[in-house]
């Protein structure tokens, strides 16, 4: 039987409702195959976990749901409203950990689960405006989930692909566990001091000089503050980085 490969871009993953504890949060997806099809009107079956560490399988929520996919692939469902649920959503201390978000899917609609990876969830106060205020200031905290670190694989090898003197861009293909999925990632720098098995993500911070206008930058790093800055375009596979926080 031919294998079906998949793929899945991540549009966005952000909380439904205000307050301190959050009861919810909506995950957002488009399922494509390999070949870059998108799966239309296909129900599938998903299993989200909640872990407070991606290299441990210890798991704080677990639960099921089956969705229809639409017309072109995408794919909206509200996290803490499943079935089958393990643990209780509402308990999870969000501020004492930085949580991960593991995705299974079955294209099926049954429980053959493939894990899509885990992704970072950190809980950070956005400002929100009062509906009394009159002055254009800020005054009330709202919570929402936002993902500034990703999980992209176990640190395998990587290539040069720059001229190794001063005067090139000295540009490093780092190859990870999740090739099929990320591909190589690119980033500056003549070496990689990365350890084959290490764990590595990608991490983007939001950069303004003068406070005026500004730009995403993102780094590939390991656990151990070892870290590289990584293209805004990913070469081999001509995809822009910031897709994979959509």
């Amino acid at each position: 039987m031919k294998r079906l490969f998949l793929t899945f871009t991540v549009v966005g993953i952000c909380l439904i409702t205000t307050g301190q504890v959050p009861k919810s949060f909506n995950y957002q997806t488009i399922i494509r195959k390999a070949s870059g099809e998108v799966m239309a009107a296909k129900k599938v079956s998903l299993k989200f976990s909640i872990l407070p560490d991606v290299t441990v399988d210890t798991v704080v929520y677990t639960e099921r749901q089956s969705v229809i996919t639409d017309k072109v692939g995408f794919i909206s469902v509200t996290i803490g409203n499943g079935m089958d649920k393990t643990g209780s959503f509402t308990d999870i201390d969000w501020k004492a950990n930085d949580y991960f978000l593991k995705v299974e899917i079955d294209t099926t609609g049954g429980t053959s689960y493939t894990e899509i990876g885990p992704r970072q969830v950190l809980n950070e106060p956005v400002a929100r405006q009062s509906k009394t205020s009159k002055k254009n200031t800020p005054d009330i905290a709202e919570d929402k989930l936002f993902i500034s670190r990703k999980y992209v694989g176990r640190f395998l090898d990587f290539r040069q692909t720059g001229p190794k003197n001063n005067n090139g861009p000295n540009l490093i293909w780092i190859k990870t566990s999740m090739d099929v999925t990320f591909g190589k990632i690119s980033a500056y720098g003549k070496k990689c001091e990365f350890s084959v098995g290490d764990n590595l993500y990608i991490r983007r911070a939001y950069y303004s000089p003068g406070g005026i206008s500004g730009f995403w930058v993102y780094q590939i790093e390991n656990d151990s503050s070892v870290y590289y800055r990584a293209t805004a375009f990913q070469h081999d596979r001509k995809v822009f980085v910031d897709t994979w926080f959509k």
